[in-house]
Order: structure tokens, then sequence, then C-alpha cells
């Protein structure tokens, strides 16, 4: 009985650790969309060249989550975990020491591939052994570092200073780096059993599992819209609205505070509603949040109101997609398709918002709510093609603990 109440407080200290390590995936991801009114007058570039940090980022990204496998069939989970933490820190501090903005493209490099590798890593691992609530409680985890992200660098904006945001942002990711290694005896050694699970799934098949590649559309397009809000929503508020650009800050705030609430409430909702309805009431908050953003109203607090709308609707998608690939995907499928899904998801911020941004840039930001409207309208499509397809397990999609 002892050591069984020893095991339990270890599974849960370990628990605790795994979501702070998603706090720390979220952090740095909405630092530049906050900052860049403040960074592209610093560094004496253009609204668009946002754009090109995105495609860096999302190319390393892209490089790491394809990989993602194949590091798992090599590496123990704790030590991707630190070392994809540790770099992403290191990064964020050197970035607040340029004075180029093509220095900060090559910072970009350890920000995607750092990123890419904890996110597969991680969500295969609760996917594989945790309820759907608990899905939801990691990502509305990291809805508080990219919550807490642009927070900190409103309060350094405030005091006209983005590097200060980079430099705090960055210590305290290499505290959480620090916070993961103490706790390397807590995990469990995977077993090559478990290794094996990652096998190698040809591209060509991949894509032809039923399914599967309308699965990999969603996450373009959900992610798409959370970084066309995460990264743009700011800056639309500064030119269109006028706000000073502390409040416009705040903005992408609101937008992750809401989806941080998103996800809390889907772990909550998970006990009396499965993860295809939590997906179906996300999708259609974000479609009505899109519609009233187009709204010409003469208060702030409507547009902070459906910002966070739009992020409490955000904050069910994700986690519960991740969720459904254990009822979706046979066992040995299920690393692949989760890091195709998250690859072709990054294409989502690291083509689609660059080539909106490039819009923006060509006409007017005037155009925002229009983009957001179509790529909503979308995703509702996509959403509903998928979750009517047959899974390839009859039981009921709301899973258990094991």
């Amino acid at each position: 009985m002892i050591q069984s109440k020893k095991q339990l407080t270890y599974a849960f200290l370990l628990l605790a650790v795994i979501y702070i390590a998603f706090i720390a995936l979220g952090l740095p991801d909405a630092l530049l969309g906050s900052a860049w009114n403040l960074v592209r007058v610093d560094l004496n570039v253009p609204l668009g060249t946002l754009g090109l940090m995105t495609v860096v980022v999302y190319i390393m990204s892209i490089i790491s989550t394809y990989n993602a496998p194949r590091l798992l069939r090599l590496f123990q989970t704790k030590w991707i975990t630190f070392v994809s933490i540790t770099f992403t820190g290191l990064a964020l501090i050197l970035l607040s020491q340029v004075n180029a903005f093509y220095q900060m493209l090559f910072f970009a490099i350890p920000l995607g591939m750092g990123a890419g590798a904890i996110d597969v890593s991680l969500n295969h691992y609760l996917a594989k052994n945790y309820k759907a609530s608990h899905m939801s409680y990691l990502h509305s985890f990291y809805g508080v570092g990219v919550t807490a992200g642009p927070s900190i660098m409103a309060y350094t904006l405030s005091l006209n200073s983005w590097r200060m945001g980079y430099i705090i942002v960055g210590s305290i990711l290499l505290v959480i780096a620090a916070i993961v290694f103490i706790s390397f005896k807590l995990w469990q050694k995977e077993s090559e059993a478990e290794k094996e699970h990652h096998e190698h799934i040809p591209l060509k098949v991949a894509f032809r599992i039923k399914g599967a590649f309308n699965s990999m559309l969603i996450f373009l397009f959900y992610v798409h819209i959370e970084s066309l809000l995460g990264v743009w929503i700011a800056s639309y508020i500064y030119i269109e609205k006028g706000v000073s650009t502390s409040v416009a800050a705040l903005f992408a705030t609101t937008y992750y505070l809401g989806l941080t609430v998103g996800r809390l409430l889907s772990g909550f909702l998970s006990k009396i509603l499965n993860p295809h309805q939590l997906i179906y009431i996300g999708v259609s908050l974000i479609f009505l949040g899109a519609v009233l953003i187009l709204f010409n109203v003469p208060f702030e607090a409507f547009y902070f109101v459906v910002v966070g709308l739009l992020g409490v609707g955000s904050g069910p998608i994700y986690p519960n997609m991740m969720f459904i690939n254990n009822s979706h995907f046979e066992p040995k499928e299920l690393s692949k398709i989760i890091s195709l899904q998250m690859v072709i998801g990054y294409m989502g911020f690291g083509i689609m918002t660059p080539l909106a941004g490039l819009l923006f840039d060509r006409t007017s930001i005037a155009f925002y709510p229009y983009v957001l409207i179509t790529s909503s309208t979308i995703l509702v499509l996509l959403v509903i093609r998928y979750i009517r397809l047959k899974t390839v397990q009859k039981q009921s999609i709301s899973g258990h603990l094991t």
C-alpha cells in the first residue's frame, strides 16, 4: 500500500512536470506578434516582414515534427523535452540582443526545432495514456504559457522595451528546463516494445489511410486561424482601431486567455459531452466571432469580448482532435498520423498566415476579418465531413486512463 501511494505521488508529480513543460511550449509563441509594432520600427522593416520570421520557424518545426517518430525511437521523451526547452530559452535570450532582422531569422531556427519535437512527443504520450479531459488540461497549460508571453511583453512594451520581454521569457524557459531535468527520476523508461509502435509508414500509405488527409486539413486551417489571431490581431486593432501598442498587445493576451479558458472548459465538459461535440461547439464559436469582428463598434470592450470568444472557441479543437486520433486510427499508425497532422498544421502558420501578411502588406489589413471568416467557414465544413467518417474502432471515443 505504501509503495502504491509512492507510485501515485510520482505519477502526479510527473503529470505536473508535463503540464509545466507545455507552459514552456506556449510562452514564446505570441511574443513577436505582440511586440511587432515596436520591433519593426526598431529594426526598420515593413509590416509584412513578420511573415519571414514565421516561415523560418515553420520550416524548422516541419523538419523537427516530421522526424519526431524517429526521435521517439532513439531517445527518451524526457531528454527530447529537456533539450527542446533549453534550446528555446537560449534562443529567446539571444534574440533580445539582435540589431538587424536577419539575425532574428537565425535564432528562429532553434525556436522552430524545439517546439516541433516536444509537441509531437508529449501529444503522442497523452493521446495514448490519458482521458480526453487530461489532453484538454494539458493544452490549457499551453494556453497559460501563450497568454503569459504577450502579457509579459505588454508590460515591457509599456516601458518601451521589447528586448526585456524576450529576456524574461527566455529566463523562465531555462528555469522550466531545469525542473524537467530534476524530474528525470520520475520518468519511466520507455521500453523497446513501446518504441516499436513508432514504426515507419511511407507517406503515400499514410495519406491513403481513411480520414487521415481530412484530419490534416483540419489542423491546417485551425492552426492558420490560431496564428492569424495570435500574430495579426494586435496589428489589426492597432492600425484599424487606433489604440496604443501596449493596449493592442493585450488583444493577443485576451485571445490566448480565452483559448486557455476554452481548454479548461473542454476538460470539465468532457464529462458530459464527447470530443466530437466539443469540436463542433469550438468551430461554431470561431465562426461567430469571425463574423462579429466585422462589426464597427466604437467601444474597445466589444472587441475584447469578441476576441475572447474566438479564444474560447479555439480552445477545444486541438486537444480533442488529438484525442480522437485513438478512435480514428490504429495504434501502429498513431505517431505517424500525429506527426503529419502537425506538419500540415504548421503550414497554417508557416505558409498561409505569411501569405495573409503579404496580402495585408500589399493592400490593407482591413481585409483581416474577411480572411478570418473564409478560413473559419472552410474549417467548419472540414470538421463536419471528418466527424461523419466511420472510425476503425467501434467502442466509445470517451477514452480512459490506462
